[in-house]
């Protein structure tokens, strides 16, 4: 046989899953292919030698089951009786083994007799792979003896155990962990809700070893209810896997972003270059995971027997079907039962008879306001009703989000899991356990919390549309209001809500919010303080549910910030010129009570603040702060120094105050150095004093998001500036090196689009930029680099990176201290700033707000 006859044939086969509608049917014939192959080089291998009866080739594990993805494994077992010599079997084995390898297939191999197989039982793995066990070729007569001495005797209590653990592993891993589905990029066959879940059950259920799987694999046993879709899901699955295998050419089972698009066009789903067939393929892939997510806790039920709340009366009455459906979790979530699995399989069965009349139907809106207003188990009772497929049909608009991916790529699920993710945040706060008592103590006091929870419902329902969704969730949100029959104030809450759900995300990250025209602009939006609390609430628990370890400590510290300082203005109701005056009464009553001084020595402090440029110095900083800025940059000037660097530690990030000469170079200096170390800048300010020194004050964190910063590392940027501004370290060179290894994941076209936009409408000194483009390492020195080559001044940077993608905000100015107005200027600085991002040509957007 040609050693790449194998090979050949597996690739002629491999367009054939383009076409093919079945997983199974595909992987079959894979291993059909490999099966024609094995056999016919065990009888070239074996000629001449007399084996008879003491060997044979078996299939075991996926392959066993005929489920062989393009580039799977080959698991084999070589039984023998013991009577042939070690080198009569490791001559058989190398060839048969080498001809596999030659043909690109990787073998996992054992060698075992009949007596020896028992000693492997207590392997869970060797376990299911020896229940998978598929004749091949050699004796028959041995293979029959393997079936009857050895699977035919596994002893009752393995079996049992192992069982028991399936049950117990599949229960705390799919229904008690309460967070189970739709990591952005899964891994198909092993994270939760994969393949090698439902084979779980089809192990559970093979509870006679002996029965062969060969005909008819996994689905040849009995399975609990209808599990036509259990089978739609896994053949679905089994075809994404091998269409990823193909695509990748290698054994791969990661679902990578970068992926996801070839492998939907190879399924047919459209071309790659359209974003709309990938939310078709991501979207099938996530019902496929629901699916066999019901299909499991239906299953365990069944088979442990819970006693769990039961349905008592029949749903067929289509007088009652409405009011008995929506009772049902109302009573559930009143006195805090668990449904059964099975009860809300048949409530599946009967949401296929609801019709439009459930959404208006008068004691069904009631009944459901009722339940948000009860303020317990909210997103609990809120999720089984969406996996019954009745929460769409009350609320179609949300219905609507119904596995609809979120393409703005640092969300890691779809609208429907991420809302659903964010009303059980809500569960853990009505329950007084949520992980910060800073957030707790302000939802403690919030009100209106059904309404809280109707927004939090719909507040991303507009994505399913083109355009602002928040705007266009707004007009849902009218729309349901109307239908609940809500109260003008309730109405405008919940449209508020929604309608500015981002505001403060937006701000904390992209603006200064220690600038109180800014935060006295904001606080006019809020007709009270509630709504103020029940934004920064939904604010953060939406942050957090976005994807994992998204809600940093930073941000939770500046959305914190946003929120007091707000708060205090609403309750003061201050003017600008009110607190400026307030702040520098502070500040001198602080100098004078706390640190002793003599009230001129506090007088000339006093003025020190007063004359720094810009303005919003006294905002940024505490009287403490600014003291020893005083006293440390007078300390730095007697010394003759280049500069001085101090350290602070903050609950999410390290604080660096620099106090240097007159340099803009510092801007990249310090960008570069920090880019270089691994280290994330999260905030600059650049301050000048009256003599002209600078005061440059950074916020840095980890590339976790964490303020634990090494004194060493504080160290290596305190050298590394010193050696930049006497020229023995190139800042270019530096800039564009990290000496932490990490790999960005690679983001298809049209995903996130590239961003330059320009606002000139929020001060009257200064322009803000607002920039998002690809991270790559030296991104922040490069943009400062171009700013300042264009002889433009920046006085605050607001860095913030979601995934991989910048986010970042510039304040600047012209060297007169103007804000830009010059539109060529600005078009300018557009293409100059997506040409060092390294963005593709025309792909950038640019936006004048006058």
């Amino acid at each position: 046989m040609m050693k790449s006859e194998l090979k050949a044939k597996l690739q002629r086969t491999f367009p054939k899953a383009k076409t093919v509608s079945s997983g199974r049917l595909f992987t079959r014939q894979l291993s059909n292919l490999v099966d024609d192959s094995l056999r016919s080089v065990f009888l070239e291998v074996s000629n001449g030698i007399p084996i008879k009866d003491h060997l044979c080739l078996i299939a075991v594990g996926g392959y066993g089951r005929r489920e062989l993805a393009p580039y799977s494994d080959i698991d084999l077992l070589y039984l023998h009786d013991g009577k042939l010599s070690d080198k009569v079997l490791s001559e058989i084995i190398s060839k048969i083994n080498t001809f596999l390898y030659n043909n690109d297939k990787e073998v996992g191999h054992s060698c075992r007799t009949i007596k020896e197989s028992f000693l492997y039982l207590n392997q869970i793995e060797t376990y299911h792979a020896v229940l998978d066990a598929r004749f091949l070729v050699g004796s028959e007569l041995l293979f029959q003896k393997f079936k009857t001495d050895f699977l035919g005797k596994i002893p009752e209590k393995t079996i049992k155990e192992y069982n028991e653990w399936k049950l117990s592993y599949l229960r705390e891993r799919i229904i008690n962990s309460y967070n189970p589905i739709l990591l952005s990029e899964p891994n198909i066959k092993n994270d939760p809700l994969g393949l090698r879940d439902i084979q779980q059950m089809y192990w559970i259920e093979k509870t006679n070893p002996l029965a062969d799987s060969a005909d008819g694999g996994i689905f040849d046993f009995y399975l609990i209810g209808d599990s036509l879709t259990l089978l739609s899901a896994y053949d679905f699955l089994l075809l994404a896997r091998s269409a990823l295998h193909i695509i990748s050419g290698r054994k791969n089972d990661r679902l990578d972003l970068g992926l996801q698009a070839e492998v939907a066009e190879f399924l047919g789903f459209g071309p790659k270059n359209e974003i709309k067939t990938l939310e078709r393929f991501m979207s099938q892939f996530y019902k496929a995971q629901k699916d066999v997510y019901f299909y499991i806790g239906t299953y365990l039920d069944e088979k442990t027997n819970l006693n769990k709340k039961r349905i008592h009366k029949e749903l067929s009455n289509p007088d009652t079907l409405y009011d008995d459906i929506i009772q049902f979790f109302a009573e559930s979530q009143k006195n805090e039962e668990e449904p059964s699995r099975i009860d809300l399989n048949e409530i599946r069965f009967a949401s296929h008879f609801l019709d439009d009349d459930f959404k208006n139907q008068k004691s069904v809106l009631d009944c459901f306001l009722g339940m948000l207003r009860h303020k317990k188990r909210i997103g609990h009772t809120l999720t089984l009703m969406h996996e019954c497929n009745v929460l769409g049909k009350l609320i179609p608009e949300f219905g609507a989000c119904t596995n609809f991916p979120l393409f703005s790529y640092h969300h890691q699920y779809t609208v429907d899991e991420h809302t659903l993710l964010i009303l059980r945040e809500l569960d853990v706060l009505i329950a007084d356990l949520w992980e910060d008592p800073q957030v707790q103590e302000v939802f403690n006091v919030c009100e209106k919390i059904e309404i809280l929870a109707l927004a939090i419902l719909i507040h991303d329902a507009g994505k399913v549309k083109e355009g602002d969704h928040c705007q266009y969730g707004a007009e849902l949100a009218l729309i349901i209001a109307e239908r609940f029959r809500l109260s003008e104030e309730d109405t405008e809450l919940l449209r508020f809500l929604v309608a500015e759900h981002i505001v403060m995300s937006e701000l904390s990250s992209k603006r200064d919010i220690y600038d109180p025209n800014l935060i006295s602009s904001f606080a006019k939006q809020f007709s009270n303080e509630n709504t103020l609390r029940l934004l920064y609430i939904m604010t953060i628990i939406d942050t957090k549910s976005v994807g994992q370890s998204v809600l940093t400590n930073w941000k939770k510290e500046i959305l914190h910030f946003l929120f007091t300082s707000t708060l205090t203005y609403l309750q003061n109701k201050t003017n600008v010129s009110d607190t400026q005056e307030r702040i520098e009464t502070t500040l001198e009553t602080y100098l004078v009570e706390k640190e002793g001084l003599t009230a001129e020595q506090a007088e000339q402090i006093v003025n020190f603040g007063m004359q720094i440029r810009p303005s919003s110095y006294l905002n940024y900083n505490t009287p403490r702060r600014v003291y020893q800025h005083f006293v440390l940059l007078h300390e730095w000037f007697g010394s003759g120094a280049r500069f001085r660097l101090i350290s602070e530690k903050e609950p999410a990030f390290v604080t660096l105050s620099i106090f240097a000469n007159a340099d803009k170079r510092m801007l990249l200096y310090l960008s570069g150095i920090i880019s270089s170390l691994g280290l994330n800048l999260v905030g600059l300010r650049l301050f000048r004093t009256e003599n002209e020194h600078l005061i440059l004050q950074a916020q840095i964190t980890d590339e976790f998001g964490s303020g634990e910063i090494a004194e060493q590392q504080i160290f290596e940027i305190e050298s590394a500036l010193g050696e930049c501004i006497d020229g023995i370290v190139n800042i270019e060179d530096l800039a564009s090196t990290t000496n932490i290894w990490k790999t960005l994941p690679q983001i298809p076209d049209g995903m996130v689009e590239e961003l330059v936009k320009f606002a000139n409408d929020l001060s009257e000194t200064y322009s803000v930029l607002e920039v998002r483009v690809p991270d790559s390492i030296g991104l922040v020195y490069r943009i400062l680099k171009s700013l300042i080559d264009f002889e433009l001044e920046v006085i605050f940077v607001r860095i913030s990176t979601s995934a991989d993608f910048a986010y970042d905000s510039f304040h600047i100015q012209t060297k007169n201290g103007k804000k830009i107005e010059d539109t060529g200027l600005l078009l300018a600085i557009k293409e100059k700033i997506l040409s060092v991002a390294r963005v593709k040509e025309n792909q950038g957007i640019m936006e004048i707000s006058f």
